[in-house]
């Protein structure tokens, strides 16, 4: 029987992931955990990198992001996509699987400028962020705060920022932290900010394939799994699948594991102008994150006044 290292030595293991700067570090960091096992790294443009002008929703969601990196595993051109899990909805495509989630990096929000906080933002001050839920929060939060559209990738943000097309801007604190740009953010209080689900993992997805070749993937890529990201993200995913799954309707979504071996679950729901927001929680054993979800989902509901409040 070949061992894993001579099964890709001849060809060596294909991982597809986005152009960005930070997509490829977020790859090396599942690179560097293969070992010497020949891999390569194949970056793949997606339209959500490629159309800056207009709000994800109306190109097609976060899913923009992955179908291209799908479309790759779904043709044979790469073994395993590698993704932030936050922009993969809660139904990717068919005869793939997630097989492994890596530790989760901070998943805090962060404010990107010259002002420290929330509240230091001086009245009026012009905020660029793409994310609809992070609009909707600031629109809730701060009513006076003028919010702009801001597409691309960090460094693009970055550099929008420093040219004075705003006074601050809104980035995840992991994504800071992979690119060595740490001091930059100050983290968001999670009861206000409250992130997006999966926020701040990494997922490798590959196809569900029956081959000798997919059996060693799924051993190399199992080692790299953390079981404490996967109930937290578990519990985050199944509350975002039964209230919506897109990134239509502004969700914040966060799980913790406690002391306890129980799992907690907060979770906000809000309409589009911020003018409206509703917070549910709930806890659960480790056993019945899925359950969590859909509890705190429904207390959701039952607040908001039932799905018609969803975008």
């Amino acid at each position: 029987m070949k061992s894993n290292h001579e099964i890709f030595a001849d060809k060596p293991l294909r991982l597809a992931t986005r152009q960005s700067k930070l997509a490829l570090i977020q790859t090396q960091i599942v690179a560097s955990q293969l070992g010497d096992i020949a891999h390569d790294i194949c970056p793949v443009s997606t339209s959500g990198d490629e159309v800056l002008d207009r709000p994800l929703v109306e190109i097609g969601g976060k899913g923009v992001f992955i179908k291209a990196l799908e479309a790759e595993l779904l043709k044979g051109s790469a073994d395993a996509a590698i993704h932030s899990f936050k922009d993969m909805e809660t139904i990717f495509a068919d005869n793939t699987a997630i097989c492994a989630i890596l530790p989760r990096e901070d998943r805090r929000d962060a404010l990107v400028g010259n002002y420290d906080s929330l509240e230091a933002l001086p009245e009026g001050a012009v905020i660029g962020t793409s994310s609809v839920r992070r609009a909707a929060i600031l629109r809730n939060h701060r009513p006076d705060l003028k919010i702009q559209l801001l597409r691309g990738n960090v460094q693009r943000r970055l550099q929008l920022l420093e040219d004075g097309h705003y006074d601050a801007i809104i980035l995840a604190m992991a994504g800071l932290k992979r690119l060595g740009l740490a001091e930059r953010g100050h983290p968001l209080d999670e009861s206000i900010m409250m992130p997006s689900a999966s926020q701040g993992a990494i997922a490798v997805q590959m196809s569900t394939s029956d081959t000798k070749r997919a059996e060693a993937m799924k051993q190399i890529f199992g080692a790299m799994h953390c079981e404490e990201t996967q109930i937290c993200t578990t519990a985050e995913r199944s509350l975002l699948s039964h209230l919506d799954g897109s990134c239509r309707t502004p969700i914040g979504v966060m799980a913790q594991l406690e002391d306890n071996g129980k799992v907690s679950l907060s979770a906000c729901v809000l309409n589009e102008d911020g003018s409206q927001r509703f917070d549910a929680s709930g806890i659960a054993d480790i056993t019945d994150v899925n359950a969590l979800g859909i509890e705190v989902g429904d207390a959701l509901l039952s607040q908001c006044g039932g799905r018609s409040f969803l975008a």
